[in-house]
C-alpha cells in the first residue's frame, strides 16, 4: 500500500465501515426482538474492550498519516474482534435463535448492495460479479491478497482462500468459526444474486482449502 493517503485507502476504509455498520443494524435487530437493556449493555461492553465505533467522520480527519497502514490494520482487527465478541454474546444471551436475525441482517445489507451493484450495470458476468464484490466485503488488507483466483471466465470464477484472516479473531473470542463462515456465505450468496439474478455463489472445503464459486 502506498505510503501516502490515496483512493485505496478510502476503498478499504469503506468496506471496515460498511462491515461496522452490520455489527451496529445486528445490535438494533436484536434489540428490538428480544431486551433491549441486555443488549446495549452487549454492546456497551465489547466496545469498551475492543474499542467503539469508528467516528462518522471524513478518513483524512482519522487516520495518523504517520502510520496508514497500522491505522487501517488495528481498525480491520478492532472491527472483527469486537463483532466476533458482540455475536458471541448475543447468542450466549438469548440463544442460538438469535443466528437467524443475525443472518437476516447479513442478508438485508448484501441484498440491498448487490442491487445497487445491479442498477449500475457493472456485474454482467462472473468476473464483473467478483470484482465488486470484493469492494465490499472485508478480506483483510490488500497485501494479505488471500483470494486466489484459480479459474475466470465470465461465465464461471472460482476462487481459493488462501489463509483464513478472519478464524483467528473468533478463535480469540471462543466463537465457533462455523458460525462466521455461515454468515459470510450468505453475504456473498445474497450479493451476487441480487446483482445479477442469472449467477449464484457457492462454497466447499477441499482438504482444509475453502474454495468459491461464482456462476
Amino acid at each position: 500500500m502506498s505510503a501516502f493517503l490515496g483512493p485505496i485507502h478510502h476503498w478499504l476504509f469503506r468496506k471496515i465501515n460498511l462491515f461496522e455498520t452490520l455489527e451496529k443494524n445486528i445490535v438494533t435487530a436484536i434489540s428490538e426482538k428480544y431486551d433491549e437493556d441486555k443488549t446495549i449493555e452487549i454492546t456497551k461492553n465489547t466496545q469498551r474492550e475492543y474499542e467503539e465505533f469508528i467516528p462518522e467522520k471524513p478518513l483524512e480527519e482519522l487516520i495518523d498519516e504517520s502510520n496508514i497502514h497500522g491505522w487501517l490494520q488495528n481498525k480491520i482487527s478492532i472491527a472483527e474482534l469486537r463483532q466476533a465478541a458482540t455475536i458471541k454474546e448475543i447468542i450466549n444471551t438469548f440463544g442460538n435463535e438469535a443466528i437467524s436475525i443475525i443472518k437476516d441482517i447479513y442478508k438485508e445489507q448484501a441484498t440491498s448492495i448487490g442491487k445497487e451493484v445491479a442498477n449500475s450495470g457493472k456485474a454482467t458476468n462472473a468476473i464483473e460479479l467478483y470484482q465488486e464484490l470484493n469492494n465490499y466485503l472485508l478480506e483483510g488488507m490488500p497485501c494479505d491478497n488471500v483470494n486466489n483466483v484459480i479459474s475466470s471466465s465470465p461465465e464461471e470464477l472460482k476462487w481459493q482462500i488462501t489463509q483464513c484472516l478472519h478464524k483467528p479473531y473468533w478463535d480469540h473470542v471462543g466463537m465457533n468459526s462455523d458460525t462466521m463462515y455461515d454468515l459470510r456465505h450468505v453475504w456473498i450468496k445474497s450479493f451476487v444474486e441480487n446483482a445479477n439474478s442469472d449467477y449464484t455463489h457457492s462454497t466447499d472445503n477441499e482438504n482444509g482449502i475453502s474454495q468459491h464459486s461464482i456462476f
